[in-house]
């Protein structure tokens, strides 16, 4: 599903890859640059604000994209002034523009937020530009849930990367405001085969089925007590021949006749410990 968001035509106007140094989002932002390059009627702009502009352009060798060099001259030592204006560059792209900024925590860094969040608002508002996409670096931010709370509200489709404990493959959650007015939420799990994106949505667990597989086997009593607790075969023999009779009782000896009723007998066990004498002589009365 966030495939079909990110390339249909017309597509979603700005994109936002939020990601940590435990979940890169380059991947995705390499994909959705791959998708463009191999439309000729697009024109890729290609903000490069970290790595080497050198290694870059060896390895995006196309017709139809522009790369704009913010690394070389970081420090504005070349006082040349076609470099190193961001705002100035942005307003003269031409038609069927797409824009790719990386990263957008280094535009923060370097202009400010203030200054960053009014140039792609102007970028978003311009009917030349077909997409944005962006790849911001969460922890490179002080702030990083005010800045991605403004950002979150100024895109279209936010992207935010997480590791997946349960598989090899990573976990994404994305926001998608549709023109009408509609915002889908969702959860996916994602990968990168040969160069594509491949998506599957993560099912809601049953929580019903947890917790019958939650459910620990019956438990016994009796391996839990120290003492005897439950009746032997003999024990429940003795309890049905005898239901209804007055407590207590003992088994009546063979030699025990009748007269006897009504007394207690008291049976001493293997562990019961008989003391003739009495306690009481042992006290300095």
């Amino acid at each position: 599903m966030l495939r079909n968001y990110l390339t249909t035509h017309p597509y979603t106007k700005f994109v936002l890859i939020e990601d940590t140094i435990q979940e890169r989002g380059k991947p995705i932002f390499d994909f959705l640059l791959k998708t463009h390059l191999e439309k000729p009627q697009n024109t890729v702009h290609y903000f490069v604000f970290q790595d080497i502009i050198g290694r870059i352009k060896q390895k995006l060798k196309h017709n139809n994209i522009i790369l704009h060099d913010f690394v070389t001259n970081i420090f504005c030592w070349n006082k040349d002034p076609k470099t190193g204006n961001f705002e100035e560059t942005t307003k003269n792209l031409g038609g069927n523009s797409v824009i790719f900024i990386d990263s957008l925590a280094h535009v923060i860094y370097k202009f400010g937020l203030a200054e960053t969040y009014r140039i792609l608002n102007n970028l978003k508002k311009d009917a030349a530009v077909q997409q944005i996409v962006v790849l911001l670096h969460q922890d490179l931010l002080e702030e990083h849930l005010r800045v991605e709370q403004l950002l979150e509200h100024l895109c279209t489709l936010s992207i935010t990367l997480f590791p997946n404990v349960n598989s090899e493959n990573g976990r994404l959650q994305y926001t998608y405001k549709k023109v009408g007015g509609k915002i889908i939420k969702g959860i996916e799990e994602y990968w990168i085969d040969n160069q594509n994106l491949v998506t599957k949505k993560i099912e809601k667990l049953d929580t019903k089925k947890l917790l019958e597989k939650s459910v620990s086997a019956e438990i016994n009593p009796e391996t839990l007590s120290t003492f005897k607790i439950g009746l032997t075969e003999e024990d429940k023999r003795i309890r049905d021949e005898r239901r209804g009779e007055i407590l207590p009782y003992l088994p009546k000896p063979e030699n025990q006749n009748d007269q006897d009723s009504g007394k207690i007998f008291y049976q001493f066990d293997e562990v019961d410990d008989w003391d003739e004498e009495d306690p009481d002589d042992d006290l300095d009365i």
